[in-house]
């Protein structure tokens, strides 16, 4: 079924014993227009009761895991879609409203007009059957969008396409649906590492956190020098690691993952060994990006899927075959960064920054040898030859 704008539809009436849903938002945009779908549980008051209720890149699923946000990006388009158990949405759940942000929109001056192709699609999850597709836009000076609200009526779902434009960015959204947002600033890596070290100061003094009074920090951090680090979050419930390699300039760059598991095996992915997600050490790339020294928006995606057998990885890149490469150019010409996912709500910027000539660059480092803490690290280390892990 095909929705046009301000129309209505039946999710769940045509579809006997469907509960489980998956909601896809698409679209094409250069990648310096940084777009974020997040979907806020609403009662009936038109609130969100609360911090988790809110799905987004940071707080990728909500308490009981009824709905569960990913992210998928392909060479041209990214998708970001919720699974939603629909029986399981807590009974104070009344609606869900599907939005789309751009991160620091109205300090960079960008709108939803600089976005084409953008879709919203709705699909049986147990069959990948298609069950309704709407189109959005065109927009013009949009930055914040309420795409479409799934909501509750007689006992089943319901879809409104009731598409409009905000004004502000995700903190406005917050605020809208009630909830108490931290300013909306990119924190420096040392005013993170003194969140996470104060943490256990907390904890120490017998403190509820549960019950204290929390903000939503809807910051993405960014490493931007060598040595910087960060933990990730909930450690112990991460199933899912996303690592986007990107750049922009016209040169061929090749993704490489080495790692090492716990029990000392070696070895590399790269475009000539994918590896892959269903076997150990669960690690898959998937495309080979660039070639044939392209520029524009260029990413190659790599996925690890448990780092329950991992000691440590480091994501490096090189020229392939060095191409044009100069005795005195650098990583820092291509305009490229590592973007690190987890599913538990990290996100993690590595900027390739290293202006020394080189050939290779160790770009960043997951270190998991203390599997209750582990970090991403900054490394941009540029050498001539294949780096070897055992000298990270």
């Amino acid at each position: 079924m095909n929705l046009v704008k301000g129309a209505r539809a039946d999710i769940t009436k045509n579809e006997p014993g469907l509960d489980e849903i998956i909601i896809q938002v698409s679209w094409e945009a250069d990648p310096s227009l940084d777009i974020d779908a997040s979907i806020f549980m609403i009662d009936e008051s038109g609130k969100c009761p609360g911090d988790p209720y809110m799905i987004f890149y940071g707080n990728a699923s909500s308490a009981n895991q009824s709905v569960c946000h990913s992210v998928n990006s392909q060479s041209s388009e990214k998708t970001e879609s919720f699974s939603i158990k629909l029986d399981t949405i807590e009974p104070i759940v009344q609606k869900l409203v599907l939005t789309l942000t751009i991160f620091e929109g109205e300090q960079k001056g960008q709108t939803f007009a600089q976005m084409n192709h953008a879709s919203m699609k709705i699909l049986n999850k147990k069959n990948g059957t298609e069950l309704i597709h709407y189109d959005l836009g065109p927009f013009t000076v949009e930055n914040s969008l309420v795409v479409a609200e799934a909501y509750r009526r007689n006992g089943g779902w319901k879809i409104s396409a009731n598409t409009g434009g905000f004004a502000g960015g995700l903190a406005q959204l917050c605020q809208h649906f009630g909830l108490e947002v931290a300013e909306e600033t990119e924190p420096t890596a040392s005013m993170k590492q003194a969140q996470k070290e104060a943490a256990p100061a907390i904890e120490n003094e017998n403190i509820n956190v549960d019950q204290a009074p929390s903000v939503i920090q809807l910051s993405k951090i960014t490493l931007e020098k060598p040595g910087d680090s960060i933990s990730l979050k909930k450690a112990d419930k991460i199933k899912h690691i996303a690592i986007k390699l990107q750049w922009t300039k016209g040169v061929d760059l090749d993704m490489h993952a080495f790692y090492k598991t716990k029990n000392r095996r070696i070895g590399h992915i790269f475009f000539g060994n994918k590896g892959k997600a269903n076997e150990s050490p669960y690690i898959a790339l998937d495309k080979d990006a660039g070639v044939g020294n392209k520029s524009g928006h260029n990413e190659e995606n790599l996925v690890i899927k448990t780092l329950e057998d991992i000691e440590s990885v480091i994501i490096a890149t090189n020229i392939f075959r060095f191409l044009r490469f100069k005795k005195d150019d650098n990583f820092a010409k291509y305009d490229g960064k590592v973007t690190i996912k987890t599913n538990t709500g990290d996100e993690i910027d590595v900027p390739l920054t290293s202006e020394e000539p080189g050939r290779w660059c160790v770009i960043s480092k997951i270190d998991n040898s203390h599997s209750s803490a582990p970090k991403v690290i900054n490394i941009n280390r540029v050498q001539k030859g294949e780096p070897s892990i055992d000298k990270y």
